[in-house]
């Protein structure tokens, strides 16, 4: 043990840190640290706090899904950090949506009628007659298929809806699933964000209706004037599912 109480040994830092010695190891093996003392080829390591530090800085940006050789030329000043902060920027984005989806989830979440923006995004898009649940969730599963196959889709989006006018005669409807923003060719849309007011419901597709009148209900009381459109949004074609209307 070096006279410096200040090192601490392989063993230390690994508990601190709550990674394994041969972790440490290949940190060294591929240049990212070096121990500040070391006792012979072979002997023992210690390092400072400011070894630590780097070591943690290693792991976070581990977590944040950066490779080894780009933390290296991150910390040699040869890493270009705009790519890296455009891909940190969509995980955000992706994380909140998938929060979202969680918090909706809730018991609460099912009595409140909020308001919220829909994102811009780009769909594949195919319009059907169909007048009942069972023509809906048939046509939606394959359109959702037949886009998948052809565009591959958005996780960072509502991946699967149906939209329909909120008066008039037609059984049309609108089936949508989200695909890649550089998505070309029949059937792709760029649909603009809008301002909605929207519900969450866990229960029978049979119930829409019921929820449907619920949340214009809603929109009269407010003083809102819905734009025409209301979409219900999928969660992995379970009973359960967003309702909004846009204002």
């Amino acid at each position: 043990m070096p006279e410096d109480q200040k090192l601490l040994t392989i063993g230390e830092v690994a508990k601190i840190i709550g990674i394994t010695r041969r972790i440490i190891l290949h940190y060294e093996e591929c240049g990212l640290i070096r121990p500040d003392v070391k006792n012979g080829p072979t002997g023992n390591r210690y390092y400072t706090i400011d070894t630590v530090t780097q070591i943690r800085t290693i792991r976070l940006f581990q977590d944040l899904g950066l490779s080894l050789d780009e933390i290296g030329r991150y910390f040699d000043g040869s890493l270009d950090l705009l790519p890296i902060i455009h891909r940190l920027e969509a995980m955000r984005d992706k994380l909140d949506h998938n929060i979202e989806k969680l918090k909706e989830r809730t018991k609460d979440a099912s009595s409140q009628i909020k308001r919220i923006l829909l994102p811009h995004q780009t769909i594949y898009c195919r319009i059907y007659p169909a007048a009942t649940i069972a023509e809906r969730t048939t046509l939606l599963r394959n359109t959702a298929l037949e886009g998948m196959q052809l565009y591959g889709t958005d996780l960072t989006r509502r991946m699967y809806f149906i939209e329909h006018p909120l008066k008039g005669q037609t059984s049309d409807i609108s089936f949508c699933v989200a695909v890649p923003q550089d998505s070309k060719g029949e059937y792709i849309k760029d649909i603009p964000g809008y301002t909605a007011i929207c519900i969450y419901h866990h229960g029978a597709y049979e119930e829409l209706p019921d929820v449907s009148r619920r949340l214009l209900l809603y929109a009269k009381e407010q003083n809102l004037k819905p734009l025409g459109m209301l979409r219900h949004t999928f969660c992995i074609f379970r009973a359960m599912c967003t309702t909004c209307t846009v204002i």
